[in-house]
């Protein structure tokens, strides 16, 4: 299992800050990593609710991830699950159960807001998903974007 968290604080109010992260065909310009191409996404925001993006990823290439709303906490929490390919084609056990999410905490300057992932490897394909994240430093990778991608949120949360 991976897991990540980033954090930056934002001087704006945590409704703010909402808007922007919940503004999923937002998250195109927001996306630190710029492995995300394109979201297709028709409201409204709720758990339960799908979008399709287009990603594209060194190392795995281009492919179409469909992502579900697991947590809608206005103005507290977002989580979503994107269904990633599976590691060996047509074998649905070899695919990675991935989680991300945004929190924000209120604080007396402003809100706190955290980026989060976990990804848990899939019974079938673990040891080859192991080495691609080792050989390619994934983790790191994702942290970066992460760390980019909580600079614009905040950029564009202080700038409303």
């Amino acid at each position: 299992m991976w897991q990540g968290l980033e954090r930056v604080q934002v001087a704006a109010s945590p409704e703010a800050v909402w808007k922007v992260v919940s503004d999923i065909d937002s998250h195109v310009r927001l996306a630190g990593s710029g492995e995300l191409l394109a979201i297709r996404f028709q409201g409204p925001l709720r758990v339960g609710a799908r979008w399709e993006a287009d990603e594209h990823i060194r190392g795995v290439g281009r492919f179409t991830a469909v992502s579900t709303c697991t947590v809608f906490d206005p103005p507290h929490e977002l989580a979503w699950k994107p269904q990633a390919p599976p590691i060996r084609k047509g074998r649905e056990d070899s695919r990675p159960d991935i989680s991300w999410w945004f929190r924000l905490h209120p604080g007396q300057d402003g809100t706190l807001l955290e980026h989060g992932f976990r990804v848990v490897e899939p019974r079938v394909g673990s040891a080859m998903m192991k080495a691609f994240y080792a050989l390619s430093r994934r983790e790191r990778t994702i942290r970066r974007g992460m760390a980019r991608t909580l600079q614009n949120v905040k950029a564009a949360a202080e700038g409303l």
